[in-house]
Protein backbone atom coordinates (compact mmCIF):
# COMPACT_ATOMS: atom_id res chain seq x y z
CA UNK A 1 0.00 0.00 0.00
CA UNK A 2 1.48 3.21 -1.16
CA UNK A 3 2.45 5.82 1.96
CA UNK A 4 0.27 9.00 2.64
CA UNK A 5 3.49 10.52 3.57
CA UNK A 6 4.35 13.26 0.94
CA UNK A 7 7.95 12.73 -1.08
CA UNK A 8 10.67 15.07 1.12
CA UNK A 9 11.64 18.18 -0.99
CA UNK A 10 15.33 18.17 -1.92
CA UNK A 11 15.89 20.55 0.47
CA UNK A 12 14.25 18.53 3.21
CA UNK A 13 16.64 15.48 1.81
CA UNK A 14 19.34 17.65 1.23
CA UNK A 15 19.25 18.96 5.11
CA UNK A 16 18.70 15.77 6.40
CA UNK A 17 21.83 14.65 4.37
CA UNK A 18 23.76 17.26 6.47
CA UNK A 19 22.40 16.06 9.47
CA UNK A 20 23.08 12.70 8.62
CA UNK A 21 26.78 13.86 7.40
CA UNK A 22 27.77 15.79 11.10
CA UNK A 23 26.14 12.35 12.49
CA UNK A 24 28.63 10.06 10.42
CA UNK A 25 31.65 12.79 11.68
CA UNK A 26 30.68 12.46 15.50
CA UNK A 27 30.24 8.61 15.04
CA UNK A 28 33.84 8.83 13.22
CA UNK A 29 35.43 10.98 16.22
CA UNK A 30 33.81 8.05 18.82
CA UNK A 31 35.60 5.31 16.52
CA UNK A 32 39.01 7.50 16.41
CA UNK A 33 39.16 7.20 20.57
CA UNK A 34 37.98 3.56 20.44
CA UNK A 35 40.93 2.45 18.23
CA UNK A 36 43.44 4.70 19.05
CA UNK A 37 45.25 2.28 20.89
CA UNK A 38 44.12 -0.65 19.49
CA UNK A 39 44.60 0.55 15.60
CA UNK A 40 48.40 -0.21 15.58
CA UNK A 41 47.78 -4.17 16.61
CA UNK A 42 44.66 -4.82 14.56
CA UNK A 43 46.47 -3.48 11.49
CA UNK A 44 49.69 -5.62 12.36
CA UNK A 45 47.82 -8.37 12.62
CA UNK A 46 45.60 -8.69 9.43
CA UNK A 47 41.96 -8.07 12.02
CA UNK A 48 38.68 -7.97 10.15
CA UNK A 49 36.19 -5.72 11.06
CA UNK A 50 32.76 -7.50 10.91
CA UNK A 51 29.68 -5.15 9.65
CA UNK A 52 26.15 -6.47 8.42
CA UNK A 53 26.86 -10.45 9.50
CA UNK A 54 30.00 -10.55 7.03
CA UNK A 55 34.21 -10.17 7.79
CA UNK A 56 35.77 -7.67 5.17
CA UNK A 57 39.39 -7.14 6.45
CA UNK A 58 40.76 -3.94 7.24
CA UNK A 59 43.79 -4.28 4.86
CA UNK A 60 44.09 -1.44 2.07
CA UNK A 61 44.85 -1.72 -1.13
CA UNK A 62 44.05 0.94 -2.72
CA UNK A 63 45.46 0.54 -6.99
CA UNK A 64 46.42 3.67 -8.54
CA UNK A 65 43.70 5.77 -10.24
CA UNK A 66 44.28 5.33 -13.78
CA UNK A 67 44.17 1.40 -13.38
CA UNK A 68 39.95 2.15 -13.16
CA UNK A 69 40.00 3.73 -17.08
CA UNK A 70 43.08 1.39 -18.44
CA UNK A 71 42.01 -1.81 -17.76
CA UNK A 72 39.71 -2.63 -20.17
CA UNK A 73 36.18 -3.93 -21.04
CA UNK A 74 34.77 -7.12 -19.20
CA UNK A 75 33.38 -8.22 -22.39
CA UNK A 76 31.21 -10.59 -20.69
CA UNK A 77 27.54 -12.02 -21.73
CA UNK A 78 26.70 -11.60 -18.39
CA UNK A 79 28.15 -8.09 -18.05
CA UNK A 80 26.68 -4.97 -19.31
CA UNK A 81 28.28 -3.75 -22.30
CA UNK A 82 30.10 -0.83 -21.25
CA UNK A 83 31.03 -2.36 -17.82
CA UNK A 84 35.00 -2.59 -17.29
CA UNK A 85 36.77 -5.59 -16.10
CA UNK A 86 36.49 -4.71 -12.53
CA UNK A 87 32.67 -4.55 -12.68
CA UNK A 88 32.91 -0.15 -12.56
CA UNK A 89 31.36 1.81 -15.16
CA UNK A 90 32.46 5.32 -15.92
CA UNK A 91 31.20 8.61 -17.00
CA UNK A 92 33.07 11.56 -18.58
CA UNK A 93 31.47 14.75 -20.05
CA UNK A 94 28.11 14.72 -20.96
CA UNK A 95 27.41 12.73 -18.39
CA UNK A 96 27.96 9.92 -20.78
CA UNK A 97 28.01 6.64 -19.49
CA UNK A 98 31.07 4.47 -20.77
CA UNK A 99 33.29 7.63 -21.34
CA UNK A 100 36.44 9.59 -19.34
CA UNK A 101 37.65 13.19 -19.23
CA UNK A 102 41.09 12.70 -20.27
CA UNK A 103 43.71 13.75 -17.60
CA UNK A 104 40.77 14.07 -15.18
CA UNK A 105 41.13 12.66 -12.13
CA UNK A 106 39.22 9.74 -11.13
CA UNK A 107 36.53 9.40 -8.31
CA UNK A 108 35.99 5.96 -7.50
CA UNK A 109 32.76 5.55 -5.42
CA UNK A 110 32.35 1.84 -4.46
CA UNK A 111 28.46 1.44 -3.24
CA UNK A 112 25.77 -1.10 -2.19
CA UNK A 113 22.26 -0.07 -3.40
CA UNK A 114 21.18 -1.58 -0.13
CA UNK A 115 23.26 0.73 1.96
CA UNK A 116 21.51 3.72 3.32
CA UNK A 117 24.59 5.82 3.65
CA UNK A 118 24.92 5.42 0.06
CA UNK A 119 21.65 6.61 -0.56
CA UNK A 120 22.46 9.79 1.61
CA UNK A 121 25.84 10.01 -0.08
CA UNK A 122 24.18 9.93 -3.34
CA UNK A 123 22.02 12.80 -2.29
CA UNK A 124 23.86 14.97 -0.98
CA UNK A 125 26.28 14.74 -3.79
CA UNK A 126 24.87 13.99 -7.51
CA UNK A 127 24.41 17.17 -8.44
CA UNK A 128 27.93 17.99 -7.30
CA UNK A 129 29.36 15.25 -9.34
CA UNK A 130 27.58 15.79 -12.28
CA UNK A 131 29.37 19.83 -12.39
CA UNK A 132 32.19 18.44 -12.08
CA UNK A 133 32.13 15.46 -14.82
CA UNK A 134 30.84 18.36 -17.14
CA UNK A 135 33.36 20.87 -16.00
CA UNK A 136 35.83 17.59 -16.75
CA UNK A 137 37.47 18.00 -13.09
CA UNK A 138 36.95 14.64 -12.65
CA UNK A 139 35.93 10.64 -14.28
CA UNK A 140 33.51 9.33 -11.95
CA UNK A 141 33.35 5.72 -11.69
CA UNK A 142 30.83 4.01 -10.31
CA UNK A 143 31.66 0.59 -8.18
CA UNK A 144 28.51 -1.56 -7.26
CA UNK A 145 28.57 -4.53 -5.10
CA UNK A 146 26.68 -6.34 -2.75
CA UNK A 147 28.38 -6.46 0.62
CA UNK A 148 24.94 -6.49 2.39
CA UNK A 149 23.45 -9.92 1.31
CA UNK A 150 20.20 -8.35 0.46
CA UNK A 151 18.08 -9.48 -2.56
CA UNK A 152 16.87 -5.62 -3.84
CA UNK A 153 20.64 -5.45 -4.68
CA UNK A 154 19.98 -8.01 -6.99
CA UNK A 155 16.82 -6.58 -8.42
CA UNK A 156 18.51 -3.10 -8.83
CA UNK A 157 21.53 -4.38 -10.25
CA UNK A 158 19.49 -7.08 -12.69
CA UNK A 159 17.93 -3.68 -13.95
CA UNK A 160 20.32 -1.22 -13.98
CA UNK A 161 22.41 -3.92 -16.24
CA UNK A 162 19.57 -3.46 -18.37
CA UNK A 163 19.31 0.19 -18.31
CA UNK A 164 23.28 0.25 -19.33
CA UNK A 165 23.06 -1.99 -22.54
CA UNK A 166 19.71 -0.49 -23.55
CA UNK A 167 19.70 3.13 -22.22
CA UNK A 168 22.89 3.91 -20.89
CA UNK A 169 22.67 7.47 -21.60
CA UNK A 170 19.85 7.18 -18.62
CA UNK A 171 21.67 5.32 -16.27
CA UNK A 172 23.00 7.75 -13.83
CA UNK A 173 19.49 9.44 -13.53
CA UNK A 174 18.97 5.93 -13.01
CA UNK A 175 21.11 5.41 -10.24
CA UNK A 176 20.50 8.78 -8.34
CA UNK A 177 16.68 8.03 -8.61
CA UNK A 178 16.79 4.23 -7.18
CA UNK A 179 18.87 5.59 -3.95
CA UNK A 180 16.34 8.20 -3.67
CA UNK A 181 13.71 4.91 -3.74
CA UNK A 182 15.94 3.02 -1.15
CA UNK A 183 16.08 5.62 1.15
CA UNK A 184 12.67 6.69 1.19
CA UNK A 185 11.90 2.89 2.23
CA UNK A 186 14.52 2.61 4.82
CA UNK A 187 13.28 6.04 6.15
CA UNK A 188 9.48 4.69 6.18
CA UNK A 189 10.63 1.17 6.95
CA UNK A 190 7.84 0.16 4.93
CA UNK A 191 9.40 -3.17 2.88
CA UNK A 192 6.15 -3.24 1.01
CA UNK A 193 7.17 -0.69 -1.17
CA UNK A 194 10.34 -3.38 -2.71
CA UNK A 195 8.92 -4.44 -5.47
CA UNK A 196 9.52 -4.59 -9.22
CA UNK A 197 6.84 -2.40 -10.42
CA UNK A 198 8.60 0.31 -8.04
CA UNK A 199 11.67 -0.08 -9.73
CA UNK A 200 10.36 0.21 -12.83
CA UNK A 201 8.19 3.05 -12.04
CA UNK A 202 11.18 4.72 -11.14
CA UNK A 203 13.62 4.15 -14.15
CA UNK A 204 10.38 5.31 -16.22
CA UNK A 205 10.72 8.73 -13.90
CA UNK A 206 14.52 8.50 -14.76
CA UNK A 207 13.67 8.90 -18.61
CA UNK A 208 13.88 5.09 -18.89
CA UNK A 209 11.76 3.97 -22.40
CA UNK A 210 8.71 1.35 -21.79
CA UNK A 211 10.40 -0.91 -23.83
CA UNK A 212 13.40 -0.95 -21.52
CA UNK A 213 11.54 -0.96 -18.14
CA UNK A 214 9.44 -4.28 -19.45
CA UNK A 215 12.59 -6.32 -19.59
CA UNK A 216 13.52 -5.79 -15.96
CA UNK A 217 11.09 -8.65 -14.48
CA UNK A 218 12.53 -11.70 -16.80
CA UNK A 219 16.54 -9.98 -15.94
CA UNK A 220 15.53 -10.40 -12.45
CA UNK A 221 13.81 -13.34 -12.18
CA UNK A 222 16.69 -14.76 -14.17
CA UNK A 223 19.10 -12.87 -12.15
CA UNK A 224 21.11 -12.34 -15.62
CA UNK A 225 23.39 -9.89 -13.99
CA UNK A 226 24.36 -12.30 -11.28
CA UNK A 227 28.26 -12.49 -12.38
CA UNK A 228 28.56 -8.53 -12.54
CA UNK A 229 27.50 -8.42 -9.07
CA UNK A 230 29.53 -10.97 -7.66
CA UNK A 231 32.76 -9.40 -9.51
CA UNK A 232 31.69 -5.86 -8.02
CA UNK A 233 31.94 -7.75 -4.62
CA UNK A 234 34.98 -9.30 -5.09
CA UNK A 235 36.77 -6.57 -6.12
CA UNK A 236 35.44 -4.21 -3.27
CA UNK A 237 36.77 -7.20 -0.66
CA UNK A 238 40.03 -8.00 -2.36
CA UNK A 239 40.70 -3.96 -1.98
CA UNK A 240 40.16 -4.38 1.89
CA UNK A 241 37.36 -2.05 2.28
CA UNK A 242 35.16 -2.05 5.26
CA UNK A 243 32.05 -0.28 4.38
CA UNK A 244 30.19 1.31 1.89
CA UNK A 245 29.92 4.01 0.59
CA UNK A 246 33.72 3.97 0.16
CA UNK A 247 35.02 7.19 -2.21
CA UNK A 248 38.57 7.40 -3.46
CA UNK A 249 39.92 10.14 -5.71
CA UNK A 250 42.87 9.13 -7.63
CA UNK A 251 44.19 6.41 -5.36
CA UNK A 252 43.50 7.87 -2.16
CA UNK A 253 40.76 7.31 0.20
CA UNK A 254 38.47 10.59 1.49
CA UNK A 255 37.30 10.83 4.92
CA UNK A 256 33.46 10.98 4.29
CA UNK A 257 32.66 13.38 6.95
CA UNK A 258 35.08 16.03 6.13
CA UNK A 259 33.27 16.10 2.82
CA UNK A 260 29.60 15.79 3.94
CA UNK A 261 29.00 18.96 2.67
CA UNK A 262 27.32 19.83 -1.06
CA UNK A 263 30.70 21.16 -1.77
CA UNK A 264 32.66 18.55 -0.24
CA UNK A 265 33.86 16.85 -3.22
CA UNK A 266 34.22 19.79 -5.33
CA UNK A 267 36.69 21.65 -2.56
CA UNK A 268 38.96 18.23 -2.46
CA UNK A 269 39.34 17.98 -6.10
CA UNK A 270 40.72 21.57 -6.47
CA UNK A 271 42.99 21.23 -3.53
CA UNK A 272 40.96 23.59 -1.27
CA UNK A 273 40.82 20.68 1.81
CA UNK A 274 42.74 18.09 2.40
CA UNK A 275 40.40 15.03 3.10
CA UNK A 276 42.02 12.23 1.35
CA UNK A 277 43.50 9.57 3.78
CA UNK A 278 46.70 7.00 3.67
CA UNK A 279 45.45 3.39 2.77
CA UNK A 280 45.36 2.63 6.04
CA UNK A 281 43.09 4.98 7.63
CA UNK A 282 39.46 3.85 8.70
CA UNK A 283 36.32 4.97 6.62
CA UNK A 284 34.23 7.60 8.05
CA UNK A 285 31.10 5.64 8.60
CA UNK A 286 30.66 1.69 9.42
CA UNK A 287 28.82 -0.71 7.38
CA UNK A 288 24.75 -0.16 6.83
CA UNK A 289 22.50 -2.42 7.76
CA UNK A 290 20.57 -3.15 5.05
CA UNK A 291 16.93 -4.48 6.52
CA UNK A 292 14.57 -1.47 6.24
CA UNK A 293 13.22 -3.21 9.09
CA UNK A 294 16.09 -2.14 11.43
CA UNK A 295 17.20 -5.62 11.94
CA UNK A 296 21.12 -5.97 12.60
Amino acid sequence: MASNNPRPTKAERRAAARAQAQAMREEQERKDRRTKITRRSLLAGGAVVIAGGAAYAVTRDDDSSDSTVSQGKANKSDFPKIVLKDGSWTYGAGPKAGATNSGAKVLDVYFDYSCHYCAVFEDLHSDEITKLINDKKITLALHPCKILGQDWTDQVMNAMGTVLDEAPEKALDFHTKVFALFYKIYQSQDTSLMTVDNIVSTAQDAGVPSSVTSKFADAISANKYGEWTTQGTKVFSDKGFSGTPTVVLDGKTLDLATIGTATGLTDTVSGASSSATDGATEQATEQSTADPSGAK
